[in-house]
C-alpha cells in the first residue's frame, strides 16, 4: 500500500451544518408521504377492515378460512406442507390472514437490517485496527445510533395483540405438538424478555462507542481508541449472538415449525451488505454538497465497493448453501418452507428476482473498480441493492401468509417502508448534528486520510 500526502483537516468542511435541516426536512417529506399514503391507500384497499381480512388478496384468505371452518379448524386454519393432522384438523406454524402488521414487519427489519450492519462495522473496525475506514467510522456510529428508533418501532409488533396476527406460536392450533415442544422458547413473556436483551445489547453498544468517539475529539484521549479496541471481542461476541436469536424470533418464528441453523447468517450477510450500500449514498450525499469532500477520497469509495462486492457472494453462498443442503435432503419439515416460496408462480417469480437481483446483477456491476471509484454508478449500485434488501424481507415474511397462496402485494408495502425511511434519516441527522462528520483525533486519522488501495 502506498501513501499519499496527508490531508489538512482544517481546511476540509467536516461539520453537517445547514445539511441537519435539509435531512430533516426531507425525512418529514417522505414521513408524510408515508403516513398519508398508508392511510389513503390502506383505506381504499381495505387494509385496515377487520386488520385486513377484506383487502383485495384477503378475500381468498378469508375464504380460506370459512372453508377451513367447516372441517373443524380455528381462524388461523389452512393447508401446509409437512404439516401433521389428527382426523380432519391440520395444524401448522404460520398464520392464514393477511395483516397491516405483515408490511410493518418488513420495513422494520428492512432497515433493522442497515443499523446491524453499521454496529457491525464499527465493532470489526476497532478488533481489527483497521485504518482506511477510520474517516467514515463516525457515519457508521451515527447510522447505529438509531436502534433507539428501531426499539420505538418495534414496539407496537411486540403488543400481544398484534404479534398474534404474525406468530402463530402465540396461539397455536389444538394438537400442534411441535410449537408444544417449542413452548418453553416460544412464549410471549421469553419472547419480550429477548427483545428487550437484543435492543439493550445494540443501543448500548451504540452509544457507547459513538460516545467515547466523539469525546476523542475533545480530549484526545489515545486511552479511548485502545479501551474501544479491548472491548470490541466481546461486543462481537454479544453482536453475533443477538442477531443470531434475533433472526429466528422475528422472522424464522413466522413458521413455528421450521428450522434452519444457518438463518442468523443469512441475514448477517444482508445487514452487512445493505450498511454498505446506505453508507456508500450518505458520503455521495455529503460530497454533493461540499462535506468531506477531499477526506474521503476515491480510494475509501473503492474499499466501499468491495465489502459491497464482497456481501453480495457472501450473501449468494449462505442463500445457496441452505437451498442445497435443503434439497438435497428433501425431508418434508424442511422443505416446506421452499416449496410454498415455488408452487406460486408469482414467489417463485420473486424467488428468481432474488438470484438475479440480488447476486448477477450487482456482481457483474461492481466488479469493475471504475464502477466503485465512479459516485454516479455506486449510487446506482447502492440503492439497487437496497431495494433488493426490502425485497429480500418480504420474501421472508409474506410467503408465510397462508402456505403461499396468495400474493397480497399492497401500496402499504411501499408506503410504510417510505415512512419509516423518513424516520430513519431524520434520527440519522439528529445523531450528525453538533459534532464532526470525521473522528478527528483518531491515532489511525493520518494513515486514513493517506489511504490507497494497492
Amino acid at each position: 500500500m502506498g501513501h499519499k500526502h496527508t490531508i489538512d483537516l482544517s481546511t476540509e468542511n467536516r461539520s453537517l451544518g445547514g445539511l441537519s435541516g435539509q435531512l430533516i426536512g426531507f425525512g418529514v417529506v417522505l414521513v408524510i408521504i408515508g403516513l398519508v399514503g398508508t392511510l389513503l391507500m390502506g383505506n381504499l384497499e381495505g387494509a385496515f377492515d377487520h386488520d385486513g381480512a377484506n383487502h383485495h388478496a384477503g378475500d381468498g384468505h378469508a375464504a380460506g378460512a370459512a372453508d377451513a371452518d367447516k372441517h373443524g379448524k380455528d381462524e388461523h386454519g389452512g393447508d401446509s406442507h409437512g404439516g401433521h393432522s389428527e382426523g380432519h384438523h391440520e395444524v401448522h406454524g404460520y398464520v392464514s390472514k393477511w395483516s397491516p402488521w405483515h408490511p410493518y414487519l418488513v420495513a422494520a427489519t428492512w432497515l433493522l437490517a442497515i443499523c446491524l450492519g453499521a454496529i457491525f462495522f464499527v465493532l470489526i473496525h476497532h478488533v481489527t485496527m483497521a485504518a482506511w475506514s477510520t474517516v467514515v467510522r463516525r457515519l457508521a456510529e451515527a447510522v447505529s445510533r438509531n436502534f433507539i428508533l428501531m426499539a420505538l418501532l418495534f414496539a407496537p409488533l411486540f403488543l400481544p395483540s398484534q404479534m398474534d396476527k404474525l406468530y402463530k406460536w402465540i396461539h397455536p392450533d389444538p394438537g400442534d405438538t411441535l410449537i408444544e415442544i417449542k413452548e418453553a422458547y416460544l412464549n410471549y413473556d421469553f419472547f419480550l424478555i429477548r427483545m428487550v436483551i437484543y435492543f439493550a445489547i445494540w443501543i448500548g453498544l451504540s452509544w457507547w462507542y459513538h460516545k467515547n468517539s466523539v469525546q476523542q475529539d475533545h480530549d484526545g484521549d489515545l486511552k479511548r481508541t485502545r479501551r474501544m479496541a479491548h472491548f470490541s471481542p466481546m461486543g462481537l461476541i454479544l453482536f453475533a449472538l443477538s442477531i443470531t436469536f434475533a433472526a429466528y424470533d422475528l422472522l424464522m418464528s413466522l413458521d413455528a415449525h421450521w428450522f434452519s441453523t444457518i438463518f442468523g447468517i443469512y441475514l448477517f450477510g444482508g445487514c452487512v451488505l445493505s450498511f454498505h450500500a446506505f453508507l456508500a449514498l450518505v458520503v455521495i450525499w455529503l460530497q454533493a454538497n461540499g462535506r468531506l469532500t477531499r477526506a474521503v477520497s476515491d480510494e475509501h469509495m473503492q474499499d466501499i465497493g468491495k465489502m459491497m462486492f464482497a456481501f453480495t457472494v457472501f450473501w449468494a453462498y449462505i442463500a445457496f448453501s441452505q437451498y442445497m443442503l435443503y434439497w438435497y435432503a428433501n425431508i418434508p419439515e424442511e422443505t416446506a418452507w421452499f416449496l410454498r416460496r415455488q408452487e406460486n408462480f408469482l414467489w417463485g417469480s420473486w424467488g428468481w428476482l432474488l438470484i438475479v437481483g440480488r447476486f448477477f446483477v450487482p456482481f457483474l456491476f461492481i466488479m469493475s473498480k471504475h464502477i466503485k471509484r465512479n459516485r454516479a454508478t455506486l449510487a446506482l449500485a447502492a440503492i439497487w441493492m437496497l431495494i433488493m434488501q426490502w425485497a429480500d424481507m418480504y420474501y421472508l415474511v409474506m410467503p408465510q401468509i397462508d402456505s403461499g397462496k396468495e400474493f397480497p402485494f399492497t401500496m402499504l408495502d411501499v408506503t410504510i417502508p417510505i415512512g419509516f425511511l423518513g424516520l430513519f434519516l431524520i434520527g440519522l441527522a439528529v445523531s450528525l448534528k453538533g459534532h464532526s462528520l470525521i473522528a478527528e483525533k483518531d491515532p489511525r486519522m493520518p494513515e486514513s486520510l493517506a489511504f490507497e488501495n494497492a
